[in-house]
């Protein structure tokens, strides 16, 4: 009986240890594509022709390509929230290699900022893992699909809202919101995937391709991916890699979580736990902002006349 059940368990706990294993490797991934593509922007003025012949940002390319693709294998084995929480560890990987690196000014306040995003989205981990769903969501997948892909459609517009407004400005703060807005829209992107990927699994692939509502979720991922990743580009130039690291390894997993519980039901929560994963969300986010502080000490490789060139903000 003992031996019966001890099998059981392992063999529920296999897909889920698997999928957190990948998702490790994902992040690790994430923080050396960011890294990497993060100097390559800087370096270039911000200017779109130059960092996208750059060897060093097609590599950065490539390595987040692989990232994505372990992030999407991770899905099909554990859930969405513990996925992208896991994507933390990027955060950490990428402020270590910076500051040994000397590439950011690293002070106190900036690694209890570091620290506060970890402690925030661990806390996730924590009380989703505490707290599983208890049965199917009350909502069939194709609502699912229609409401995640409505959240991430009225993301993709604000977004581009800030790509058009931050084509000509040099405010921090917008630049700083259009990053917010991007890690919100690769959470929810994450979702609608996450959705699709159960209606592929319950109804076939070719069944899936002949649905309207799916290849409506897939065009809106296509779109939301664009406006997501320009914004991304534009981060890359106002702040170093850290800082944006830090908005993509915790906006995006709360997204993530949000809307999972909220419209896919992973998780089944009372009042404190729910009151918990808002107490971390907003611990999570005090720890960007505090992060968003960090300063370059390297410069770039261009001209001192290539600040009046057009950046990335400027070019098309």
């Amino acid at each position: 009986m003992s031996s019966t059940l001890r099998s059981e368990v392992i063999e529920i706990d296999a897909p889920f240890m698997l999928g957190l294993t990948v998702a490790f490797l994902g992040a690790v991934l994430l923080a050396s594509g960011s890294e990497m593509q993060s100097r390559a922007v800087f370096q270039s003025g911000g200017r779109w022709l130059s960092f996208l012949r750059s060897p060093r940002w097609l590599i950065g390319l490539l390595l987040l390509g692989i990232a994505v693709s372990t992030n999407f294998v991770a899905l099909a084995l554990a859930p969405v929230s513990a996925v992208q929480a896991m994507s933390v560890i990027a955060l950490a990987a990428s402020a270590a290699y910076s500051g040994l690196m000397g590439r950011v000014s690293m002070t106190r306040a900036n690694l209890l900022s570091v620290l506060v995003c970890i402690l925030g989205v661990l806390g996730f981990i924590a009380i989703l893992a505490a707290h599983p769903s208890d049965g199917p969501s009350a909502l069939a997948a194709p609502q699912q699909l229609v409401i995640a892909t409505t959240i991430l459609a009225t993301l993709s517009a604000l977004g581009l809202g800030a790509v058009i407004l931050g084509r000509n400005s040099r405010s921090v703060g917008l630049r700083f919101f259009g990053l917010f807005i991007g890690a919100m829209t690769f959470g929810s992107i994450t979702t609608v995937f996450k959705v699709l990927v159960s209606i592929v699994l319950a109804r076939g692939f070719a069944a899936a391709l002949t649905d309207s509502n799916a290849l409506f979720g897939l065009g809106v991922i296509a779109i939301g991916g664009v406006v997501a990743n320009v914004l991304l580009q534009r981060s890359h130039y106002a702040f170093p890699a850290p800082v944006v690291v830090a908005a993509l390894t915790t906006i995006d997993p709360v997204t993530a979580a949000v809307i999972g519980i909220t419209v896919i039901g992973e998780a089944a929560l009372t009042v404190v736990p729910a009151s918990g994963l808002i107490l971390c969300g907003v611990t999570a986010c005090i720890g960007v902002i505090g992060v968003s502080q960090l300063t370059r000490t390297d410069k770039k490789a261009s001209n001192p006349e290539a600040s009046t060139t057009r950046d990335l903000d400027s070019e098309r």
